[in-house]
């Protein structure tokens, strides 16, 4: 991954230990799209940070190919393969069921598993989030890098071809690593997937509702209003909307925009807690600790697609016009509010140098009996760290960012970013290892940082 580093002490420090991870971290990057150690189907939730990672080490074709065989698993009414449903969901008591598809509510989905050909599984009660709405943002972000550029990858693509093997040619022949037939190939599917995610806003009111476990933190058994979600689901929208544009569908793209934007002022004036000072999820349960409205350090996540909507979008007419007076008050606000939830984030979740992906103990968790410190109850998760890295370097919070890394880049024998998730009382590791994953996210963060944040600019 070839990054350029801006100037600045914070920065020469940063960018230092930057390169470092860069360096040793390399050989994961391309081993696969699945998240590695035990998990060997693709998660397509996981897959959206990998695919990333691989285009910007270069990996084009394998990129296109994966983006292809993804969306292939796309469900559709009458189902093409065999679909097991309801295993993370307490309302069907852990048991799986095979999917019926009369009714075509899956529909436009991507599953959150795909085991092998003809086989995934969504694992709650519907189809997660996070899983659908974080391949539409990924796949638009690669797709729109690509024929953003005034020699496309497409025609870089024929031309390296003649060197590459007979499988290569043939994929290429197909369709499968162009950039702009795979773009062709996806823009319907992205379209349903966006269908069927809106109409996950069961009340309307501009914000999706999920049950139990149907994001990635699979065993807090979180439902309802979830702050992570909506931040997934804005990603995919603004994404979305410049792969639109770029393919000059303006009309199709402001639409898409504008719901996107639908969806930041619904987050703004329901999910905002003035007393917390911080955005906070509403959930229709309590199975958390002594606080109903607990703070969870993926709400990372909005601020860094509220403040990529909202400010660095790169479409042309939001570039040239000047909002009114009332478009700039509703983003100076959004503005303080995401200091706010980041000075809280510091306050709320940060143990001793280590931000944990939970504030306090988690009373219930399902389908499996989580003790205390381990998997999402109160542990460090290096993928959710880059996150908040991520997030912080938005609003120039580079020394902090920094402090993160360093941590992300310690352990031993081995990195702590190579673990799933880390146990921050006695710094024991659990999980999967390598997890791709979280390498593949402090990747990213590191590449956007470096880039000044302007790493999703064509």
């Amino acid at each position: 991954m070839k990054v350029k580093s801006s100037p600045g002490a914070s920065q020469q420090r940063f960018s230092h230990i930057a390169s470092n991870f860069l360096k040793k971290t390399e050989h994961q990057a391309l081993q696969g799209i699945n998240p590695g150690g035990i998990y060997q189907a693709i998660w397509c939730r996981d897959a959206s940070y990998i695919l990333m990672d691989w285009f910007l080490s270069g990996n084009i074709h394998g990129t296109m190919q994966q983006i292809y065989q993804i969306w292939s698993h796309q469900i559709t009414s009458p189902s093409r393969e065999k679909i097991v449903y309801g295993r993370g969901s307490i309302d069907m008591k852990f048991l799986s069921e095979i999917y019926n598809d009369k009714k075509g509510k899956f529909k436009g989905a991507l599953p959150t598993t795909i085991y092998q050909a003809g086989f995934s599984e969504v694992y709650g009660q519907n189809p997660d989030i996070d899983s659908t709405a974080l391949m539409i943002s990924s796949t638009s972000w690669i797709l729109a890098r690509c024929l953003g550029k005034k020699n496309t990858l497409s025609n870089s693509a024929r031309k390296s071809s003649y060197n590459s093997d007979y499988f290569s040619n043939l994929l290429l022949k197909v369709g499968i690593t162009d950039p702009a037939k795979v773009t062709n190939f996806v823009i319907p599917k992205m379209f349903d997937a966006v269908k069927y995610l809106k109409g996950r806003d069961i009340d309307n009111d501009g914000l999706l509702e999920q049950s139990h476990n149907e994001d990635w933190m699979d065993t807090i058994l979180r439902a309802g209003k979830i702050v992570y979600s909506q931040a997934c689901w804005i990603l995919a929208l603004t994404n979305f909307a410049k792969l639109l544009s770029n393919v000059n569908k303006i009309n199709e793209s402001r639409k898409i925009s504008m719901l996107a934007e639908r969806t930041i002022n619904a987050v703004d004036k329901i999910m905002w807690s003035e007393e917390d000072s911080s955005y906070l999820d509403l959930q229709e349960e309590h199975h958390l600790g002594a606080r109903y409205r607990t703070l969870m350090q993926d709400v990372s996540l909005y601020l860094i697609a509220a403040k990529g909507q909202l400010f660095t979008s790169d479409t042309k007419q939001k570039q040239i016009e000047h909002r009114n007076k009332r478009d700039l008050a509703s983003s100076k606000k959004i503005h303080s509010r995401s200091l706010r939830t980041l000075d809280t984030m510091k306050k709320r979740l940060w143990k001793k140098g280590w931000p944990l992906v939970t504030e306090v103990e988690l009373k219930t968790t399902g389908p499996w009996v989580l003790k205390p410190h381990q998997y999402h109850n109160e542990t460090y998760w290096p993928w959710c760290t880059a996150l908040e890295m991520l997030a912080r370097a938005k609003f120039n919070q580079i020394d902090v960012c920094t402090a993160l890394l360093s941590k992300l880049s310690s352990g031993r024998p081995y990195m702590y970013s190579l673990y799933e998730w880390i146990n921050p009382i006695n710094k024991h590791s659990g999980g999967a290892f390598p997890f791709r994953t979280g390498v593949s996210a402090v990747r990213l963060a590191i590449a956007d940082i470096l880039h000044g944040g302007n790493l999703n600019q064509c």
